[in-house]
């Protein structure tokens, strides 16, 4: 068998194995299949969040208003309620009457105690309800004491803003 006769003859060259018939070909590789409908969800879901807590935040340190031109308001014909800041931005301190002099409300009574304060002024004919707030006090509990104010029928609600010269 010198020289070559009808046996096979094995190459090791990949141009070989290409042309053969009896090895089948490699299928070419398919692109990654990767279904994105999971992250698509993700990213809306994260999107809302953002949305939602960012509204939040910025409703709760909207300052009080300065305004150029105002009318006072005449502060002894008028039940005063002192809203101040805690320093941990928890829940503010309520205050029946101004900041030095007035009647400090224990937490969690502010429902009754804001309620029988403007019910007595509205007796004793003070028809307004001032709530005076410091500047760094959240916007929910100056919300929350002013709806509890006007809950009593008969009162009308101001708010204390800072006159800028």
């Amino acid at each position: 068998m010198a020289g070559g006769g009808g046996g096979f003859t094995f190459s090791s060259s990949p141009s070989s194995l290409d042309d053969n018939p009896l090895v089948p070909r490699k299928p070419p590789h398919d692109e990654a299949k990767f279904d994105i409908t999971a992250m698509i969800d993700l990213v809306f879901m994260m999107n809302i969040f953002f949305l939602v807590t960012t509204v939040t935040a910025a409703l709760a340190e909207m300052d009080l208003p300065v305004v150029k031109h105002c009318a006072p308001s005449d502060r002894d014909s008028a039940i005063l309620i002192t809203i101040m800041a805690s320093p941990d931005r928890g829940p503010g301190r309520v205050i029946i009457g101004d900041a030095d002099d007035g009647k400090p409300v224990p937490e969690g009574d502010e429902e009754r105690a804001v309620k029988a304060a403007v019910e007595a002024g509205v007796r004793g004919d003070k028809k307004t309800v001032l709530i005076k707030a410091e500047k760094s006090a959240r916007l929910r509990d100056i919300s929350r004491i002013g709806s509890l104010a006007v809950s009593v029928p008969g009162c009308d609600l101001k708010l204390a803003v800072i006159e800028k010269e």
